[in-house]
């Protein structure tokens, strides 16, 4: 009895937990990967995490494919400056998209593809 809470709390703790990022690759030394947030009664966000892993700072520039069942559906864009090595992260750095096509459902279904069409990042001195 005294070893069952403990694990129901662990795994209470890791139901609610974020999924986590799915990398997507490293471009010109910036890591990028996403992951979904699926809050309950809220329409679904795709966040973004750029690392910047070098000693300069970076302008990077991306352009990112929502696929349903292999077509596009949207495209999101995204374009910042990260200084060397920081991270920037979801909803906390602005990077997170809302689908405004596809339901919930259909982005949970697995149906759902997320591609990076474009990434241009280059040295930059950021502001």
């Amino acid at each position: 009895m005294k070893l069952t809470i403990p694990l129901l709390a662990f795994a209470a703790l890791m139901a609610c937990a974020p999924a986590p990022w799915a990398y997507k690759g490293m471009h010109d030394g910036v890591d990028i990967s996403y992951r979904w947030r699926h809050a309950t009664g809220k329409p679904s966000e795709l966040h973004l995490r750029l690392e910047n892993t070098t000693s300069e700072d970076r302008s990077v520039s991306l352009e990112i494919g929502l696929y349903y069942q292999g077509r596009t559906v949207e495209t999101f864009t995204a374009d910042t400056c990260i200084r060397a090595g920081r991270t920037l992260n979801g909803r906390l750095n602005g990077f997170y998209f809302i689908s405004t096509r596809l339901s919930n459902e259909q982005v949970r279904s697995g149906d759902t593809q997320i591609e990076l069409t474009r990434s241009d990042v280059r040295p930059e001195v950021c502001p």
